[in-house]
């Protein structure tokens, strides 16, 4: 045993006890011990709470590489304590898929299990999301055997828009294992219907049937960075929470968001009970203005933080910057006499990261823009998405 593997091994060990103390003395969870029946294996499981790697390690008991995105390897704890000692593998934004495919299968090839969240990020409004259909062949192309993993409660506990946690239940389990040879009877279409079936969950359904109290303080603050749209007066952008309450500036709508999760009526009327609700009727409404709009900008933003990377690092390029959408473009206004000009035709690639960060890849430019305060970053994804005649889910 080498030096370098007994550090390893000792970096995650001590990792997993890490994760178990805090499980269980803050977040109240419940996570079911399971011993794998093959060596190597390939983990999927619905992405509801930023403790999830965590959860897993409590679980299986076994060193596991996981697949992270590049901005989470930009910190120096996953580039000291993991990446450098081979715990995870990174998903570069600007480099083809492929590339990724190609690490997780040599380490599944090297008998070490990989974990991928298949949604790509922590769920932002409680539900499943939409994961890509590749998943399925790179599973059956791995050759080794596929674990199903399913969390409950996590969302009410850590929901991803949050900066408060919970105090409530939380519980994880694996669903199913599957042996290479199962998995090789099976086509692709057939090894992503056993993963969305397996690893769907709906946190507001399952907290309507259990019923849980999840305590704690200011529980709707920067509920504005997955909420854009007033549901009153449809305004964009005029969201602002502080407390348990989220008011639109413009009409005076508000709500308010109890111990169950829940939105709750404080005397202006109550549109939509739930995030996942609010969240599926502005899209649809959001969908309809971009596409419809009389002008050619959109949506404009001020007091952005833009950044571009280079090498996979941060290089800052202004603290106080404008995000103009437009019909045909984005425009990122840096200065007085400097802007970015990013045509939709020739984006490869705009996602919302992290928090509240929205990253905007190109053959020329990788920006990962940030906000002074709390912002929906998906609203540009989805624009762009359906402005370049894609749907967004």
């Amino acid at each position: 045993m080498n030096y370098k593997y007994r550090l390893r091994s000792f970096a995650v060990n001590s990792i997993r006890r890490m994760f178990g103390w805090i499980a269980l003395k803050y977040c109240h969870a419940k996570i079911e011990p399971y011993k794998p029946k093959h060596k190597a294996f390939i983990v999927i499981g619905n992405h509801a709470d930023g403790m999830d790697p965590g959860y897993e390690l409590i679980a299986f008991r076994r060193y596991i590489r996981f697949v992270i995105s590049d901005h989470l390897a930009r910190s120096k704890f996953t580039d000291i304590v993991l990446e450098k000692l081979g715990g995870v593998i990174v998903k570069h934004r600007e480099l083809p898929t492929s590339e990724l495919n190609k690490q997780v299968i040599a380490s599944i090839k090297q008998g070490i299990p990989v974990s991928i969240y298949a949604e790509g990020a922590m769920t932002p409004n409680g539900e499943t999301g939409f994961f890509s259909p590749r998943t399925g062949k790179l599973v059956k192309d791995s050759g080794g055997a596929l674990i199903t993993f399913k969390l409950t409660g996590g969302y009410m506990h850590a929901p991803k828009w949050a900066r408060k946690i919970r105090r409530g239940p939380v519980h994880g389990k694996v669903v199913r294992e599957y042996s290479p040879e199962e998995l090789a009877r099976m086509s692709v279409e057939e090894v992503n219907e056993a993963i969305a079936r397996d690893i769907y969950h709906n946190d507001y359904e399952f907290q309507k049937k259990q019923k849980k109290e999840y305590k704690g303080k200011r529980l709707a603050e920067c509920v504005e960075r997955i909420l854009y749209m007033c549901p009153e007066c449809k305004a964009v952008g005029g969201l602002h929470s502080s407390g348990n309450y989220l008011t639109c500036d413009h009409c005076g709508y508000k709500v308010e968001m109890k111990f169950d999760g829940f939105f709750h009526d404080t005397g202006t009327g109550l549109h939509f009970g739930t995030i996942l609700d609010w969240d599926k009727w502005q899209k649809n409404e959001w969908k309809q203005r971009v596409l419809n709009s009389p002008d050619e900008l959109v949506f404009e933003e001020e007091h952005q933080i833009v950044s571009t990377i280079i090498k996979h690092r941060k290089k800052p390029l202004s603290d106080d910057a404008t995000i103009k959408l437009y019909k045909d473009r984005f425009e990122v206004v840096l200065g007085e006499n400097s802007s970015i000009t990013l045509m939709h035709k020739d984006i490869k690639l705009v996602l919302n990261v992290s928090i509240e960060a929205l990253i905007i890849v190109s053959p020329d430019y990788y920006l990962y823009i940030q906000s002074q305060k709390p912002r929906a970053a998906a609203k540009y994804v989805a624009a762009w998405r359906y402005l370049i005649g894609k749907e967004y889910k």
